[in-house]
């Protein structure tokens, strides 16, 4: 009914998933994935210290001097369309805004597509090992997981809709 208040958000299980995943990427993005490229000034000893744990920990080559141009490109998305993107999303999903499942898509495709793309590219290093890629696809795998199913969940949402405004007219 137009005009009535949203449903709570506890009660919209893939949307309380996907704000939960918002609210952990947001500081993910800035603590960890897009350091170098934050001025100085936003480079904290915390984010330092937390990217340089991540590296040391994991082994990730894609977080070496020099990344691979391709995945800083990604790193760039992330700073300037994951990180706007996800702080809408937290507020747009806690309001139920209809145009969540627009947005949700483009995302979804595109975690899906480069976090698959990462997977695909560690699995042919030569100079890591089967532990180290192993524990870099659990690290990934969430986010192509999530993406592919937030992209499939808004297809349905989107076509739902749109079959329902067919049947209007």
């Amino acid at each position: 009914m137009a005009g009535s208040p949203p449903a709570s958000l506890w009660s919209r299980k893939r949307d309380l998933t996907y704000f939960l995943f918002f609210a952990i990427h947001i500081p993910l993005i800035f603590l960890v994935d897009t350091v170098p490229l934050l001025p100085s000034f936003l480079q904290t000893e915390l984010s330092t210290h937390i990217r340089g744990f991540y590296i040391d920990t994991f082994h990730d080559k894609f977080f070496e001097n020099p990344a691979p141009v391709w995945f800083q490109t990604f790193i760039w998305m992330e700073l300037l369309y994951h990180s706007p993107l996800s702080l809408w999303a937290l507020g747009a999903l806690l309001r139920d805004d209809p145009m969540v499942p627009v947005h949700l898509l483009v995302f979804g495709v595109q975690a899906f597509l480069t976090s698959l793309t990462c997977l695909v590219d560690l699995w042919s290093w030569t100079d890591r090992t089967e532990t180290q890629k192993q524990n870099l696809t659990m690290l990934y795998i969430p986010y192509v997981v999530l993406g592919a199913y937030m992209a499939l969940d808004m297809v349905c949402r989107l076509r739902g809709r749109l079959l329902q405004k067919t049947k209007r007219e």
